[in-house]
Order: C-alpha cells, then sequence, then structure tokens
C-alpha cells in the first residue's frame, strides 16, 4: 500500500478529531449552568488527545517505514485541521445561536468580587472598568480571533502528548 500525502492523511485524522473539540466547545458554552457538561467538556478533551494517539499508532502500523518526526508532523498538521474545522463551527455558533450570551455572562462574572480579586492578582495594573467595557464592546471577529490564536497555540502541545508515545512497530521473527 502507498504512503498517502501528509496532508490527505491528517485531513481524513482531522474531521473525528474536530468533530470531538465541537463537542467539547459546545458543552464548554452550556458549562456555567450545568456542571456535568463543564465536566463532560474537560473529559472530551482528554478522549481527543488518547482518539488522535490510536490514529497515529494505526498509521504507523499501517505504514511501518515512517519515522518518528513524520508522525510528529501528522499529528501536528491534523490538530490544525481539527482546530481549523472547530473554527468554523465555533464562527457558527458565535454569529447564528450565540445573541451576546457569552458577553453577557462574562460581564456577569466581573460583577463579582472574587472575579475582580482573581483579575487583580493575575493583572494588577488593570483598571477592571477598562477591561469590562472592552469585554462588552467585542465582536464575532474578535472573539474568533482571539479562539484560532488559541487553537493554533493549542495544537502543538496537543499534538506533541498524542505523537509522544507512538512506537515503532515490533516486526516478528520468523
Amino acid at each position: 500500500m502507498e504512503k498517502p500525502k501528509l496532508i490527505d492523511a491528517a485531513g481524513w485524522m482531522a474531521l473525528p478529531l474536530g468533530l470531538v473539540w465541537i463537542g467539547s466547545f459546545i458543552c464548554t458554552m452550556y458549562g456555567s449552568e450545568r456542571p456535568f457538561l463543564s465536566l463532560l467538556s474537560t473529559a472530551l478533551g482528554l478522549y481527543s488527545i488518547y482518539m488522535l494517539y490510536r490514529q497515529l499508532t494505526n498509521y504507523r502500523r499501517l505504514f511501518p517505514s515512517v519515522n518518528w518526526l513524520h508522525i510528529l508532523r501528522l499529528s501536528f498538521v491534523t490538530c490544525l485541521l481539527a482546530g481549523l474545522l472547530a473554527d468554523a463551527a465555533q464562527y457558527a455558533y458565535f454569529l447564528l445561536f450565540d445573541n451576546g450570551r457569552l458577553l453577557s455572562q462574562l460581564a456577569n462574572a466581573m460583577q463579582s468580587e472574587e472575579y475582580r480579586q482573581a483579575w487583580q492578582q493575575i493583572m494588577p495594573d488593570a483598571n477592571m472598568e477598562e477591561v469590562q467595557q472592552i469585554i462588552q464592546n467585542m465582536t464575532v471577529r474578535d472573539i474568533m480571533l482571539q479562539l484560532i490564536i488559541y487553537n493554533a497555540f493549542l495544537a502543538l502541545p496537543v499534538s506533541l502528548l498524542a505523537a509522544l508515545p507512538v512506537r515503532k512497530v515490533a516486526r516478528n521473527k520468523d
């Protein structure tokens, strides 16, 4: 069997991974009202790493001549493509379904004293009123820019975690 191009293999592997990430995102969006969904979101995120590991292991079993660096590149490109799929779903969610829900939840959270204290510890020089104003003025485009950057940065550690344990296939000696 001929080894497929990296982008072709990554594209096929990214589809189920992206769907799991979309599920995790949706659970995260409604997790503040339902703690079970928040827990499910975390579980889906962890499961996605295992799922990618299994895909990479199967790929290496089918093509034993590939080296670990190829597996790492495949894992990284798969995560980037899955992130793009998740970005598209996140954009559709914010454009069609959110209706400012996330921003109003953030504004409400910023009213609590515990949240303000946490922000002051993280960013002592920040003016809370300015931060609140920035959040209230965010558009779907601003939110998506942040999510796209976050998904791209998340691709490297996730791909590394999934690719690290993938070992060379042991050959049977007859």
